[in-house]
């Protein structure tokens, strides 16, 4: 019986489709980035703009509530509160400090433990809660001392507010202090994540987002400091105090609705770690006789240094 036989296959038709299809592969996804679900990142289904757009949003809140806050709280503090007027500035102050420098604990925290998303979703959620808090304040009788009563001589006597009343804002305020520090620290690094810098065309999104993410911050600032006080001035505190909280939810809700479109980068680590780990060294070696030849103080490849500056005539 004749035997059959294959058809004839052409020369180097199978050569190279493999190693093409894995090289394809590879460059649909990014080799330092991650899904929601540990996965390396899909070019084409994570990042960029439509996740950048989604931070965005939290950020305008964070600006659009903070500053609503800050902006006009003097006047609450002397007039609803009965404070004096350096008290009241002295606690604005406070409360805005406290907010840019627990962008060191964000941080730290963020670059350490949490990474960015957890951070911004964490102490969003505390922002929240700070605002929320604030805002049942501001309308419940009990929380602020009652109005002022005027005499016959036409000069009103007030009761400055209790301490335990005193007590419920400054639990609003710092909480809210916390959220920020926490949000701020993070949300321009994880804005950036979501752009590949050896992609040329991503790089320069990445600039064009870091523009928009400052345009944002100024926007919210801009209605903070008109319709936020407007609604303060003319509907009252608690109208304006829950458009803060309210803006704040919306942004914590948009912002986990990105979850599935977001890049994460794995955790680097704290300049902060390091810094203390060479602050405690350098503590525990303070007793430590210093060697006679100085060059044994420094870590030096004798062989890379002979390479660079020529050692024939040392032994």
């Amino acid at each position: 019986r004749p035997r059959t036989t294959d058809p004839p296959r052409r020369p180097g038709s199978m050569v190279g489709l493999l190693p093409q299809t894995n090289a394809a592969a590879q460059a649909e996804v990014l080799g330092d980035a991650w899904d929601y679900r540990g996965r390396p990142a899909a070019r084409s289904t994570t990042g960029r703009w439509g996740a950048a757009a989604m931070i965005l949003v939290a950020e305008l809140n964070e600006r659009l509530t903070t500053l609503g806050i800050a902006v006009n709280l003097v006047t609450y503090l002397t007039a609803t509160m009965h404070v004096g007027n350096a008290e009241a500035a002295n606690v604005v102050t406070n409360f805005m400090g406290t907010s840019f420098m627990l962008c060191l604990l964000g941080g730290f925290v963020a670059d350490s433990f949490l990474g960015r998303y957890l951070t911004i979703a964490i102490f969003t959620a505390i922002q929240v809660q700070g605002v929320t808090i604030l805002t049942i304040s501001t309308a419940a009788p009990g929380l602020r001392p009652p109005a002022c009563t005027a005499e016959g001589g036409g000069i009103g006597t007030c009761s400055r507010a209790s301490g335990a009343q005193l007590g419920v804002l400054y639990l609003a305020l710092y909480l809210t202090a916390l959220g920020t520090g926490g949000l701020k620290s993070s949300v321009s690094g994880f804005g950036s994540d979501q752009f590949d810098e050896s992609d040329r065309t991503e790089k320069s999104q990445m600039m064009r987002f870091f523009n928009w993410f400052f345009f944002f911050i100024s926007l919210g600032s801009l209605l903070a400091v008109t319709v936020l006080v407007y609604v303060q001035d003319n509907l009252g505190r608690p109208w304006g105090y829950g458009a803060c909280a309210a803006s704040i939810a919306v942004g914590l809700v948009v912002f986990l609705a990105g979850t599935r479109r977001y890049r994460f980068k794995k955790l680097a680590g704290s300049p902060l770690t390091q810094i203390a780990a060479v602050v405690v060294a350098a503590w525990r070696k303070r007793g430590v006789q210093l060697p006679t030849d100085t060059s044994m103080l420094y870590d030096i490849d004798v062989a890379c240094t002979c390479c660079i500056t020529g050692c024939s005539g040392q032994k």
